[in-house]
């Protein structure tokens, strides 16, 4: 078999070694447009539960990714000056997104995995005689534009602005500042990924933009801006640009995943929004199930029908809690009308996949110091807990 992966990203280059560990005699080829060594953004994330789960499938990849990891179990929810400190079972490992590339781009050589870099696919011609194409190439796939009417897209731009900055400094523990700064709302998400080196995503909704001045700045005056307004966060600090362009937010989904022998994941499939941060998760997660859909026989058709049977009603799921995650911060502002534990028990709660059951599980300690006494109080009032 002769497998062409459009794309060198996380979901890319973990299928690949997948799929050529378990199939040595096929050829399997990543075309990657940017060049060796070369990569956007700052620092990913991979939890707890979502590390046991791809170990499972690769201990060796897994086991070498870790060991780059920073680890955190905390995280500070901040409004308006107050904050609470979350503590959550388990470790949530970030790393530098070009570490964990190349970390996987080692792995992949290892096992016979051609990946090719500075090329760019451009044309359908580009992939004749591939028995597989897969689209990992993210958000603007080529593989997409390349087939439009067999891969239809639905897009939602959504109306507040961001930014992806990293930071020269470790910021700990990881948090959420969100605070009002001469009349507008500024959220700050911000986590260290490596020694020394953090990632730091500005955002602010569509009414600060421009009632603060943002639509008539320069991406630099934005990013001077940011710093004054964290400027105690930052404590010194100064953000790092890699394209941290001041942008609105395209929720696309690819409405078919699959045509003949052409097949989508991770960000290609259905971008994730910043504000749930498990795109690398769920990138893996395609490849793994791709993986497996295609080593249990049959023809391609047959394996790619496999997979989407068996991935769609999870992504299904998370589309929607996605959706419930951005709407909330779209409407950021109504959210910061209240006090900080309102807030934080709304916040963790937005998706609609966490209720006060859950809660107890996902934040124990914020359950028992905060929800309990208010649960308690509102039954000795004679109110609904």
């Amino acid at each position: 078999m002769k497998i062409a992966i459009v794309g060198g990203g996380p979901s890319g280059l973990f299928f690949a070694r997948l799929i050529k560990r378990s199939q040595p005699g096929a050829e399997v080829r990543v075309f990657e447009q940017n060049a060796r060594d070369a990569t956007y953004g700052f620092g990913v994330v991979l939890a707890g539960p979502a590390r046991d789960r791809l170990r499972e499938v690769d201990p060796e990849s897994v086991d070498a990714l870790t060991e780059a990891m920073v680890f955190s179990s905390t995280q500070k929810i901040g409004l308006n000056g107050e904050a609470l400190l979350l503590d959550y079972p388990g470790n949530s490992g970030a790393i530098a997104r070009l570490t964990l590339l190349q970390i996987l781009g080692r792995l992949c050589a290892d096992v016979g995995v051609q990946v090719v870099h500075d090329r760019r696919v451009e044309h359908a011609g580009d992939l004749d005689g591939y028995d597989l194409i897969v689209g990992a190439d993210g958000a603007n796939s080529v593989v997409r534009g390349i087939w439009p009417e067999a891969f239809p897209v639905r897009t939602q731009q959504l109306d507040n602005r961001f930014a992806w900055y990293g930071v020269d400094r470790a910021l700990k523990p990881n948090a959420l500042i969100f605070r009002y700064h001469r009349g507008g709302c500024f959220i700050a998400h911000y986590y260290t990924y490596a020694p020394g080196l953090s990632t730091f995503v500005a955002e602010c909704d569509a009414q600060t933009w421009t009632a603060c001045g943002l639509d008539r700045m320069t991406d630099a005056q934005r990013k001077a801006l940011i710093e004054h307004i964290y400027a105690d966060v930052l404590d010194g600090g100064r953000l790092l640009e890699n394209k941290s362009v001041w942008r609105r937010f395209d929720a696309r989904i690819a409405e078919r995943w699959t045509d003949g022998r052409a097949v989508l994941i991770g960000d290609a499939l259905r971008v994730a929004h910043f504000s749930i941060g498990s795109g690398t998760r769920l990138a893996m997660d395609d490849a793994v199930a791709l993986h497996d859909a295609l080593v249990e026989g049959g023809s391609v058709a047959e394996a790619l029908d496999r997979f989407v049977a068996a991935r769609k009603p999870v992504r299904d799921l998370f589309t929607d809690a996605t959706a419930r995650s951005y709407a909330w911060y779209e409407d950021v502002r109504g959210a910061m009308q209240t006090d900080l534990v309102s807030f934080v028990h709304d916040f963790l709660t937005r998706t609609g996949r966490v209720d006060d059951e859950r809660l107890k599980a996902y934040a124990p300690e914020f359950y028992a110091r905060h929800i309990v006494p208010r649960h308690a109080h509102n039954i000795a009032l004679g109110l609904s807990a």
